[in-house]
């Protein structure tokens, strides 16, 4: 999920038709232009900080013991439970250093990677998308429309002794595709792997569009942009900034998207080095992001000898995003890499959707050139999304365009390529080669 800074708003020009495909594409509707991330994070250095690895399984059952009954008892009567006691009840939950390798699940042949995550005392366990497109965490709660939230996983809001309404907040998301979300908001207790924070703004899901509801693996969104503005009136911490960066070791955090995998993972306060099969290459955010944008410098598609570049010494933009399934670049991009595709074409019935034969065993090979020489190589395994509705003979790319010529959308057809680095504490992104299982698992 984005954000993109527009006076006019967004067009939802690719998921009319595919709206079942591109659950997973969902760009909020709305104006932004804020400053660059303050630090603050740098001034509470006082608090123990602990690394940590999003487990995606779930935890052992929750043990009471004092000071946690303690904790729970102040939150039941409206009482603030002291940092000192959150902290201690952090350590508690903790197991050793807090780092690991988890796996992380691919959703309907990559169409969105969902994580397991915990909300409340005791946790509750959903399953939720770690989205650096957006800043906002919100779930399916006992609050939601009976009609969205029957038969599906939701946050009990009476069964959590820590959760605290917000008096007279209220949230509301309209993302690209036309599809919304909206209701009260909270404050809780947030479980991500053996990290624990606590008076977290958490938003309950009074309503959702229906092609949000039509999404049953998601419970909900877990908002991770640079420096974006939650969408609550009155405004609301992020849970990023306010509540998750002063619990980790380091202010960064990773993303290892893998193809039709489970096998990925996302850390949280340290960078697995391990993880990468080449040199780690960082890119600073452009002035003023609220987002992980960056600049790169040209495209080339299958093999070509010559790279395509912007006019002059110009740039392009692009947003790195765990929340979009696809890559969405410039129409000038586009038909360059489609013109090697044999069969290629836009389906005019489907926005202007760029579809080709399926008969094709694998497409070409697309590579991303940032400064200093620096290269990503997409494989062409990864270019191929799906085949059509009601057209089994034709096949829709992983590319596809927007509407947006100057600003580019990495979603997870890129960062399925790299192991990415989000450095929140020095305003850069980092890209590493990985080792690339090209058989689906």
């Amino acid at each position: 999920m984005v954000i993109v800074r527009s006076p006019l708003g967004l067009l939802a020009l690719i998921v009319v038709f595919f709206a079942s495909f591109l659950d997973a594409t969902r760009i909020p509707m709305f104006n932004t232009n804020k400053k660059h991330h303050d630090g603050s994070h740098s001034d509470e250095r006082h608090l123990s900080r602990r690394s940590a690895t999003v487990d995606l399984q779930r935890n052992p059952s929750y043990a009471p013991n004092g000071p946690a009954a303690y904790a729970r008892a102040l939150s039941k009567w409206g009482a603030e439970v002291p940092e000192k006691l959150a902290q201690s009840l952090a350590a508690m939950r903790g197991p050793g250093d807090g780092r690991g390798d988890v796996e992380a699940v691919s959703f309907r042949d990559d169409r969105e990677y969902l994580s397991r995550v915990g909300f409340g005392t005791p946790p509750q366990w959903f399953t939720v998308d770690l989205d650096t497109g957006s800043s906002d965490v919100w779930l399916y709660t006992t609050e939601t429309r009976l009609s969205i939230a029957q038969d599906r996983r939701i946050f009990h809001i009476n069964a959590s002794s820590t959760a605290q309404q917000v008096p007279n907040a209220t949230w509301y998301i309209t993302y690209g595709d036309g599809s919304a979300a909206w209701g009260r908001v909270y404050r809780d207790v947030i479980n991500l792997a053996n990290l624990t924070f606590v008076n977290a703004t958490i938003e309950s899901a009074s309503a959702v569009s229906a092609s949000l509801a039509a999404d049953r693996d998601l419970d909900g969104v877990f908002g991770l942009a640079y420096n974006l503005s939650s969408q609550t009136s009155p405004r609301q911490p992020g849970v990023l900034a306010a509540a998750l960066l002063p619990r980790l070791a380091a202010p960064v955090f990773t993303a290892d998207l893998r193809w039709r995998s489970p096998a990925g993972a996302y850390t949280f306060g340290y960078v697995d080095h391990a993880r990468r099969a080449g040199e780690l290459r960082y890119l600073n955010l452009t002035e003023g992001a609220q987002f992980w944008e960056f600049a790169y410098r040209g495209v080339r598609a299958g093999g070509r000898d010559r790279w395509h570049a912007p006019a002059g010494e110009g740039r392009w933009r692009a947003i790195a995003d765990t929340g979009t399934t696809l890559l969405l670049m410039a129409s000038e991009v586009a038909e360059l890499y489609y013109a090697d595709v044999p069969g290629a074409r836009r389906n005019a019935t489907a926005g202007g959707l760029w579809t080709y034969p399926c008969r094709n065993p694998t497409l070409p090979a697309f590579e991303i050139r940032f400064d200093d020489g620096f290269d990503v190589t997409i494989p062409g395994q990864f270019m191929n999304y799906t085949a059509i509705p009601d057209e089994p003979d034709r096949c829709m790319g992983g590319l596809q365009t927007w509407g947006y010529d100057d600003l580019a959308i990495f979603g997870d057809v890129f960062l399925k390529a790299v192991y990415a680095v989000f450095d929140v504490g020095q305003a850069r992104i980092g890209f590493a080669p990985k080792k690339l299982n090209l058989t689906p698992s």
